[in-house]
This record gives structure tokens, sequence and C-alpha cells, in this order.
């Protein structure tokens, strides 16, 4: 986690390849729906390859009175 004077930005990595999509979920799923969550609720998000991993980022940027800060 990094918090700036422009936003707050959270990094995920792991050992996995391949950039993921954001899914919705359904029924009994038990998986899937967080990086449609994070597509939804972000102002930014993408994803940077490693070459044993990746690591998947978001940022959101504080408001104000319901507006852009």
């Amino acid at each position: 986690m990094e918090r700036t004077t422009d936003d707050f930005r959270v990094t995920v990595w792991d050992h996995g390849s391949g950039a993921p999509t954001p899914l919705t979920a359904s029924g009994d799923d038990e998986r899937g729906p967080g990086l449609g969550i994070v597509e939804t609720c972000a102002d930014q998000w993408g994803v940077r390859d490693y070459p044993y991993g990746k690591a998947v980022w978001f940022s959101v940027s504080p408001k104000v009175n319901g507006g852009e800060a």
C-alpha cells in the first residue's frame, strides 16, 4: 500500500502468469468477483509482469464533497 497526495495505491503480487480478467460472480461461486469489484471502484488499475509472476495494482483518488479533490 502506498499513499501520496494524489492517490492511494494497493499492489498484490503472485507467481501466476498472464493478465487476469474481471469476472462477474454468479450463484455459489467462491472466486472470481474480486477484480470486477476493483474495476468498478478503482479510479485506475493494471497489471505489471515480472519474470516469476505478476503484480496487480489499483488506485483511488480522494474525493471532496462528492467531487474531485
